[in-house]
């Protein structure tokens, strides 16, 4: 990650899953390893009502884990939040911001999310990565959120119920039953398999006589592949594309010799296009259909993906 970083995601209601208004925003400024995130939320507490609670999220496995940041204030007729966390580690919860995906926050009876690429967020797989300590604001832009002052035997049950996170090296000790073994990264014939489990597929036959299979993704279903199964990453074009044609398709290239695998981003040909594509690993063009008079031709930027 560059030492200066700076950007703003929307935050949307979210009812019964479904990606509703924007209500309000997240400013993130992450420079020289401190990484200061601010919250604003439309709205106001009514006597009695449950504080709303933030999180900034991750993918690990097929959940969204998230870290509490603290509860929201009530400020100025808006709900807020401010904190200050080391970039390479948000909030000690052991993951960075580069890692991070976006803001959950937990109302009474309301949810709120924000994806960082603005893709809808899957709400129902999210999970917080401990039990949340209520945290005030930090009274300046400096430091990161201090938490409540706690009773001796707040402290005690606290630590009964928060998961640590271990220093760098150290090993996780956990009861049998809990233990997770660590995973290596699918392959790809294992992730293609998972995809084909899940997403409807079509099959032709190219002009080379190889069975072509493909999958196409809109944003929504995107957030519901974990990462282990493919790997779709932060690749500018490919979000440009998927940004201005709401999609992409995954390819399977099969021949009597050799199983090739793609990541089809939809655009258009033209020699710009093609040294930009180039420039973030696209090198290859297919056309959905011949030239006409126009000029360009819509079809897919493809990148090829290894075994």
């Amino acid at each position: 990650m560059s030492d200066y970083k700076r950007f703003i995601s929307y935050i949307y209601e979210y009812v019964q899953g479904e990606k509703r208004e924007s209500l309000g925003f997240v400013k993130v400024n992450a420079r020289d390893g401190r990484c200061k995130i601010q919250i604003h939320l439309r709205g106001f507490y009514t006597r009695g009502q449950k504080p709303c609670e933030a999180y900034i999220f991750t993918q690990k496995r097929e959940r969204l884990s998230g870290q509490p940041l603290g509860e929201l204030e009530d400020k100025n007729g808006a709900l807020e939040w401010c904190g200050v966390t080391e970039t390479d580690n948000l909030m000690k919860g052991g993951f960075s911001l580069e890692e991070s995906q976006g803001i959950y926050i937990e109302g009474e009876d309301h949810i709120y999310a924000a994806q960082w690429d603005d893709f809808p967020v899957d709400v129902e797989r999210f999970e917080p990565l401990r039990r949340s300590v209520r945290q005030t604001l930090g009274g300046t832009s400096e430091g990161t959120a201090p938490e409540k002052e706690r009773k001796p035997e707040e402290e005690v049950r606290a630590a009964q119920i928060t998961e640590e996170i271990p220093a760098k090296g150290q090993e996780v000790q956990t009861a049998p039953k809990q233990e997770i073994p660590k995973s290596k990264p699918d392959s790809r014939k294992e992730q293609w398999e998972y995809l084909t489990r899940h997403f409807p597929v079509m099959q032709y036959v190219d002009g080379e006589g190889a069975v072509m299979s493909s999958i196409r993704l809109d944003p929504q279903s995107l957030t519901r592949i974990p990462r282990n199964k493919w790997e779709l990453g932060n690749n500018s074009f490919l979000l440009h594309g998927i940004y201005n044609y709401r999609h992409l398709l995954l390819l399977r290239r099969q021949t009597q010799e050799e199983i090739t695998y793609y990541i089809g981003v939809p655009g258009v040909y033209s020699e710009q296009e093609q040294m930009m594509a180039s420039m973030f690993g696209f090198q290859e063009f297919r056309m959905l259909k011949e030239p006409g008079a126009g000029k360009s031709t819509l079809g897919y930027w493809c990148r090829t993906l290894g075994a």
